[in-house]
């Protein structure tokens, strides 16, 4: 959600020892939309490193590849340490800080969650991975020639995996239909998660500051109002996935 390059920087500084000569190194690596760039002891080592992508091997230990009932844990646990954090008093002048990080969190294990149990639930089911490629309009513009009709068959998961784990799952004017049409399940009305991920947006890239350099406000209880909802939706959510789970397999 950058608007800008710059938006999307990451940075992160460790401290490594070489396992050749035993010597301890300041490292620092700073990810971007353009790539990764590594500097070790302020430059003065040459680095030599690849793009951080997973082989297929290593693919396959995706953490969406859980059940869906650990994926619904995973989100409670996450819910469950942002409420007892939010109890901690930590006085009015750390608050603020305290609601942004915190505030952050909760978004993104929304959204992980979100992208996790509907990648699960559709790639374990043809019959819902037929659902998905016969409405994204994604998959009609794919074009191939009868000659490669069975190979196309045969690598369709692998290829519709690839597709919903590159989706971004915050973008929920497109997620909510493919959740309707794939999965038969209806969000409802989700203004407030709409909400809570734009706010998210200035959480996390302008640390609580909006566009014009005003704080955001956080009214009481608001936090833990978003914990709430966002548990009550991961437990609707797997109603429908149990449900579909008890339904018999159907083939292409």
């Amino acid at each position: 959600m950058a608007e800008r390059n710059s938006d999307s920087d990451a940075y992160s500084d460790d401290s490594l020892d070489c396992e050749e000569c035993g010597e301890n190194y300041e490292v620092s690596i700073m990810n971007s939309f353009g790539g990764a760039d590594v500097s070790i002891d302020g430059g003065n080592v040459e680095v030599n490193f690849s793009g951080p992508y997973f082989d297929e091997e290593d693919a396959d230990e995706s953490y969406w590849r859980e059940e869906p009932s650990e994926q619904l844990r995973i989100l409670n646990r996450h819910l469950d340490s942002a409420l007892a954090l939010l109890k901690i008093k930590v006085g009015e002048e750390n608050a603020f800080s305290l609601n942004v990080m915190i505030y952050g969190h909760v978004v993104a294990a929304t959204e992980g969650f979100l992208s996790s149990i509907f990648i699960k639930t559709t790639i374990g089911r043809e019959d819902l991975i037929r659902r998905l490629v016969e409405t994204d309009p994604k998959f009609s513009e794919m074009k191939f020639s009868m000659s490669q009709l069975f190979e196309k068959r045969e690598s369709i998961k692998d290829t519709v995996a690839g597709y919903l784990q590159k989706l971004i799952f915050h973008d929920l004017k497109k997620i909510k239909p493919m959740y309707r049409s794939v999965l038969g399940h209806d969000l409802g009305d989700i203004g407030w998660l709409i909400k809570a991920v734009s706010k998210r947006h200035d959480c996390v890239h302008r640390a609580g500051y909006d566009k014009v350099g005003e704080p955001l406000t956080f009214t009481e209880n608001e936090v833990a109002i978003l914990i709430e909802e966002v548990r009550n939706l991961g437990e609707s959510i797997m109603v429908t996935v149990n449900k579909l789970e008890d339904e018999p397999l159907t083939p292409f």
